[in-house]
């Protein structure tokens, strides 16, 4: 083990006393290497009782290899309730689109985006259930609507992004209105007017 030594030193008659700190070096290194060590992350922790923990893990919501699709209704429909009379996108929206009395209109809008939109019947069109569902093989989410009445019914959907847990995400609500004007059956009916000839 090092003992202190007193060095004295004699400069211009001044006595200078000086501490040797030999004994500082190591203990610095050690302090270095624990530090890094300690900045490793790993668990030091030894002894009985003691039990490893791991750390909380953040990510997707969903199986490993799996991408949500970003419709409301995780419902499984296959095929398509019923073939719709009319069919709409996003390249339909913001213009009014006809439909007929009695007709299915039916909404899709792509994967990719976390979709919302009408949860009731909204005026003359009757909301089918399931409603925002997955449909598979078109990779669109659809709602479906029976037109009930006649007159004009405009359908809010929005799009947001599909954000996982820890990962950073853009922030923006896309708008998506279509407007359905209902007319009449398209079954003309003709009025003839008896006269004798």
């Amino acid at each position: 083990m090092r003992t202190l030594r007193d060095v004295r030193y004699n400069i211009n008659g001044r006595i200078i006393r000086r501490l040797s700190l030999s004994f500082i070096g190591p203990f610095m290194l050690l302090a270095v290497l624990l530090f890094a060590v300690a900045g490793c992350g790993s668990n030091t922790t030894t002894g009985a009782g003691s039990t490893p923990t791991s750390a909380p893990t953040s990510g997707a919501t969903t199986l490993p290899g799996k991408i949500p699709n970003g419709c409301p209704n995780q419902a499984i429909v296959t095929p398509s309730q019923r073939a719709s009379n009319v069919t709409l996108h996003m390249a339909d929206s913001n213009k009014t689109n006809s439909a007929h009395q009695g007709d299915l209109i039916e909404i899709q809008l792509p994967f990719g985006q976390a979709w919302s939109g009408p949860t009731s019947s909204k005026g003359v069109l009757e909301l089918q259930s399931p409603y925002g569902y997955a449909a598979l093989t078109l990779k669109m989410c659809i709602w479906q609507f029976v037109a009930k009445g006649l007159g004009t019914a405009k359908l809010e959907f929005s799009g947001r992004a599909i954000c996982l847990k820890g990962q950073l995400c853009p922030q923006y609500i896309m708008s998506v209105p279509f407007i359905i004007e209902v007319r009449g059956t398209g079954i003309a009916q003709l009025e003839f007017s008896g006269r004798a000839i």
